[in-house]
């Protein structure tokens, strides 16, 4: 087995017989970018494309930093070839506060599937009046509002494309495209929603505990896996690198979980990677299921699918001699972050840590690791669905 790195693109050309099965979030973000609006002409626009016919009453930013801000204006604009159109259709004037998700009311603005819209930020003069400008901005009085790299033009929910998603600014000449992901969340009537809500860029140490001989310790990282339908597993790809000069091979395990006791049980393992395959920055694997690992077919039902090593230790909130996967969260004040993130919510995928070699696992609701299977979706299994007995005669029942 000669686990191979390559790029996301390159990836499903090669492995075309799962592009249409495979199950994992394959959304992610090495680090955030804070961005000041300190100045009278400056502006931000997050450009998006509209899924879903929805009538827009909430549209949520993040806010890293506010130092006595003024008041700011978002704005929702229609596209005209790639920017902001002459007029818009909501206006919200608002004051930001630092460090989590700000959220603008609107007013049931129809949004419609296909189609480019822009969310716009920048200063408010009149600070939500008419009279005049009283607004001061500077470098004593500004927000800045954060984005993620690189960007991906995709939506975080099921790694659908999205071409015209971008972030811009405007200098008060011309509006310039940055690479960088916005942050950013639509919320429309009847729970419809759109948006990014990762924008705390992670990554989870796996390590053997400084006790390689002892598997109980081990700390183990992965991803709660539920996909939609049966799965017949031919491998997983992982984003991870290394941290010093671990020893040992990088392994991965799938566990089925006996959520009565709170206990988890393995299902199959394998060799991942060897240390000499990992480099310190963060790549996507490939690694395909060996014969001898037994892989069968993973259920539709919650699975711990996890990696680990018996080489390294625990080095404050990391580690030495070890390896290190990628993930993202969602944190502070995003209102139904579940939503947003992979496959709509962490009933159905959630990061999760064991560190007891296995047995038992916590999970990290509102964070997402990057560990994707690789396979077929089988066809769900016909079965007879017994009747249900009525407690009561039919006479006497709810019914005439």
């Amino acid at each position: 087995m000669k686990p191979r790195s390559l790029a996301l693109a390159l990836l499903f050309t090669c492995f075309p017989q799962v592009s249409l099965g495979d199950y994992g979030p394959t959304f992610f973000a090495d680090k955030k970018v804070s961005l000041p609006l300190d100045g009278p002409t400056q502006k931000l626009s997050i450009r998006f494309t509209c899924r879903q016919d929805m009538g827009l009453i909430g549209a949520s930013l993040f806010c890293e930093k506010s130092v006595q801000a003024p008041s700011y204006l978002g704005e929702i604009y229609p596209d005209v070839k790639g920017k902001p159109g002459p007029q818009p259709l909501e206006t919200v004037s608002f004051v930001p506060r630092p460090g989590g998700w700000v959220t603008l009311p609107m007013n049931n603005i129809p949004l419609y599937e296909g189609r480019v819209y822009h969310l716009v930020i920048g200063w408010d003069a009149f600070r939500g009046g008419q009279h005049h400008k009283i607004g001061k901005i500077g470098t004593g009085n500004f927000a800045s509002f954060s984005a993620t790299s690189p960007p991906m033009r995709s939506h975080p929910r099921d790694g659908a494309k999205d071409p015209a998603a971008a972030l811009l600014s405007f200098d008060g000449k011309d509006w310039t495209d940055l690479p960088l992901q916005p942050l950013y969340a639509l919320h429309g009537l009847g729970a419809r929603s759109q948006g990014n809500p990762y924008d705390d860029p992670g990554e989870r140490p796996v390590h053997g505990n400084g006790t390689p001989k002892e598997p109980n310790d081990d700390v183990l990282q992965g991803e709660a896996l539920h996909p939609h339908a049966g799965m017949n597993p031919n491998g997983m790809m992982v984003r991870v690198r290394k941290k010093g000069k671990p020893t040992g091979p990088l392994r991965y395990e799938v566990h089925a979980i006996q959520y009565m006791e709170g206990k988890a049980s393995r299902v199959f393992s394998g060799t991942a990677l060897r240390p000499d395959q990992v480099t310190t920055s963060f790549q996507w694997f490939t690694v395909p299921f060996d014969r001898k690992d037994q892989p069968q077919p993973f259920p539709p039902e919650c699975r711990y699918v996890g990696f680990r090593t018996d080489s390294g230790k625990t080095s404050g909130d990391s580690c030495e001699d070890c390896y290190l996967i990628s993930d993202i969260g969602s944190t502070n004040g995003l209102p139904g972050a579940e939503l947003f993130t992979f496959d709509g919510g962490a009933h159905l995928s959630r990061a999760a840590i064991s560190t007891d070699g296995g047995r038992t696992w916590a999970d990290d609701f509102m964070r997402d690791a990057h560990v994707i299977l690789l396979g077929i979706h089988l066809p769900p299994e016909a079965k007879d669905v017994p009747a249900i007995p009525t407690p009561l005669p039919w006479s006497k029942g709810l019914f005439p």
